[in-house]
């Protein structure tokens, strides 16, 4: 009875040292899995943390290239300004100055909207003088309705009176609306000059090939 008791005893002693060991075992797979776990997870965000920092310069390398090609952009209009401006001033010291007033330059551009279109002028002074020229400047144009010859004042084109106040040029640009029923012929700039009799300028009205 004693030697069964002591086999009992025997093998639940050896049943508790394999628990035993099991469980290290057991606890130290699931440590070092821990452990790994932890490590991935430190990979992982300094990775991400990388991508951020990578994202954050690439955001500061386009925004700056943004800007120096914006930057190149605006130069590039005052360049071109600068140079439809000397084109002008030479024009004005090769004159011999017979013309009083005149129309240097003229564009005329249809929009989207139909029968909308921008226009650019350049009143140039001809002269070699500093004579200042002041008045007011309105925009006309000549056109067929229905056959029949008809002037569209300003107020029907929707442009506003222009102030005049330069010596050697000045630009006037901006939108004009024609009536729908409208065929324009020319474009007519009456000018109201300080101490002076009215004028007009015309210029024939560009053909599109919408028209």
């Amino acid at each position: 009875m004693t030697k069964a008791i002591d086999r009992r005893l025997l093998g639940c002693g050896l049943a508790c040292v394999l628990l035993g060991i099991a469980l290290l075992i057991g606890g130290q797979g699931y440590y070092e899995q821990s452990q790994m776990l932890a490590q991935q997870q430190a990979q992982g965000e300094r990775q991400r943390q990388e991508v951020l920092a990578l994202r954050v310069e690439l955001q500061a390398l386009l925004a700056s290239q943004a800007s120096q090609l914006a930057q190149l952009e605006q130069q590039s209009q005052q360049l071109s300004a600068q140079t439809q401006q000397l084109a002008l001033y030479r024009q004005v010291l090769a004159s011999d100055g017979s013309a009083e007033l005149l129309l240097a330059q003229e564009d005329i551009t249809p929009l989207s909207q139909t029968g909308l279109f921008s226009y650019r002028l350049v009143l140039l002074q001809p002269s070699k003088t500093d004579k200042r020229i002041t008045g007011v400047a309105r925009i006309k144009v000549r056109a067929l309705q229905n056959g029949v010859s008809v002037v569209l004042n300003d107020e029907v084109l929707g442009v506003a009176p222009v102030t005049l106040d330069f010596r050697h040029f000045q630009v006037l640009s901006g939108q004009l609306q024609l009536p729908s029923d409208s065929q324009a012929q020319t474009l007519e700039l009456q000018l109201d000059l300080d101490g002076k009799a009215l004028r007009t300028l015309s210029l024939n009205w560009p053909t599109f090939e919408s028209e």
